[in-house]
């Protein structure tokens, strides 16, 4: 992809969409891949977008679960969520080849879309999303395998630590620190098939700058947010990885 030849225009959202999911990723762990996928494939590929979010999106998980590490002593209760989806991870690279993304995201629209319904009519009421007991490792399975196989794990990942009570900051380290360990095996498979060329690696980094940037104000915005505003901007962010999915499945 030659930067000359595109339109500034083009450039100019890429960076907005990119500075405005950061922003939301340091405040609530999710965004960066919602908008910033999109954007990226109004000038590229779709895959090319994809790969070319990895290295902004590790920098913005590795930064919020160091900024927030002190909330690490939270894994040891997620540790069969965790196994489960280190497990899909794998299981989900080899299916990349054999299911169709648009089967994939039919699965994860009507999981977002039920879990959204629940929410609203009991709140009370979120044990199969939390996935207490067995359940953890099936979820954890189920949303390693999505990562692996398309990129996207937060419609499991974000409704799996929601409803628990935590505090913004301790949840934005569970569901970072998860994505990172998803993401090995996207990130193993991009570099074994050669997806991360040269050149991707070059406009990855280019796109971390930004990531970092937003990230980190989006952070100290976090801390002087309230429970009640981090949970609207929460389920906000929900209803739009819901449109997005629908979107791309019509």
């Amino acid at each position: 992809m030659n930067l000359a030849l595109v339109d500034i225009n083009l450039l100019v959202v890429v960076i907005v969409a990119i500075s405005v999911g950061a922003l939301l990723k340091g405040m609530t762990g999710l965004g960066l891949p919602l908008f910033a996928v999109p954007a990226i494939a109004t000038i590229t590929s779709v895959e090319e977008a994809v790969i070319l979010m990895i290295i902004p999106g590790i920098g913005a998980n590795l930064w919020l679960a160091i900024s927030h590490r002190r909330y690490r002593t939270l894994l040891g209760k997620h540790i069969p969520f965790l196994i489960g989806g280190c497990i899909g991870g794998v299981v989900g690279t080899a299916l990349l080849l054999v299911v169709s993304d648009r089967a994939l995201k039919v699965l994860l629209a009507t999981w977002l879309a039920l879990y959204l319904i629940q929410y609203v009519l009991a709140k009370n009421s979120l044990e199969v999303f939390r996935g207490r007991g067995r359940i953890a490792y099936v979820l954890g399975f189920a949303g390693g395998t999505t990562q692996g196989a398309t990129g996207i794990s937060a419609q499991i990942v974000a409704p799996y630590y929601h409803g628990r009570s935590l505090a913004p900051a301790a949840y934005a380290f569970l569901v970072t620190f998860t994505f990172l360990l998803f993401a090995s095996a996207q990130t193993a498979t991009a570099v074994g098939t050669g997806l991360l060329t040269p050149q991707r690696l070059q406009l990855s980094l280019l796109a971390l700058v930004p990531t970092l940037i937003f990230t980190r104000i989006g952070i100290a915005y976090a801390g002087a947010m309230s429970q009640d505003v981090f949970n609207k901007i929460l389920l906000l962010a929900f209803c739009l990885m819901e449109l997005k999915l629908i979107a791309d499945v019509l």
